[in-house]
């Protein structure tokens, strides 16, 4: 394949995984690769498709992830729990007293508020880093997971022990219904053909 030519096809995103830009075009079918599915062989770049056709019997299976299918739903379904939850933290988290002017959930005592803001920051801000960088999720899952819980476990005390002298508002069951949503997108889960682990 002429070099413009290969220029031009791995300027695309990848095919199997959209969040990440191709570094190159597979040469056997012309399909925009990432860095993990481009596989040099012999002087030449294949995917997982077209690799067992270059290596014969002895090629590995293949791992053919989905393109948009289950798996990016739920990413994207994880990235905005984690973006709901930090528009929460803007919200007054109480009807008067501290914590009922914008930006509640940051009030100046630690409260449990806090953790809910603090891990609803974190987990959008790894989010966004992982989309941005082009890694996979599903390596991430676990922390995005933990993230997720913090965020849900902080706004259900923030909303069941409000500062003294003061009730909670809606705010921190926003927190607690997007940590729900970010856990339940974010749990790792086995891949397709991947057997559970034996039990000893």
């Amino acid at each position: 394949m002429p070099s413009e030519e290969r220029i031009a096809k791995s300027s695309d995103r990848c095919d199997l995984h959209p969040g990440s830009p191709s570094v190159a075009a597979c040469d056997g079918c012309g399909r925009p690769l990432c860095v993990s599915c481009a596989v040099p062989v012999r002087g030449q770049v294949l995917g997982t498709e077209c690799l067992a056709a270059a290596l014969g019997p002895d090629a590995p299976p293949a791992e053919v992830e989905p393109r948009l299918g289950l798996q990016s739903a739920r990413e994207m379904v994880a990235g905005a729990a984690f973006a709901f939850a930090v528009v929460s933290t803007i919200l007054p988290w109480s009807r008067f007293g501290e914590g009922s002017g914008p930006f509640g959930a940051w009030s100046r005592s630690p409260r449990w508020s806090l953790l809910a803001a603090v891990s609803a920051t974190a987990g959008l801000a790894l989010w966004i880093a992982l989309r941005r960088l082009g890694a996979h999720l599903p390596r991430w899952n676990g922390v995005l997971t933990a993230l997720g819980g913090l965020v849900a476990a902080g706004g259900l005390l923030a909303a069941l022990r409000p500062p003294s002298f003061t009730h909670a508002w809606f705010a921190p069951w926003i927190a607690v219904a997007a940590g729900i949503v970010a856990v339940a997108a974010s749990v790792p889960r086995p891949r397709r053909g991947q057997a559970p682990p034996e039990r000893i």
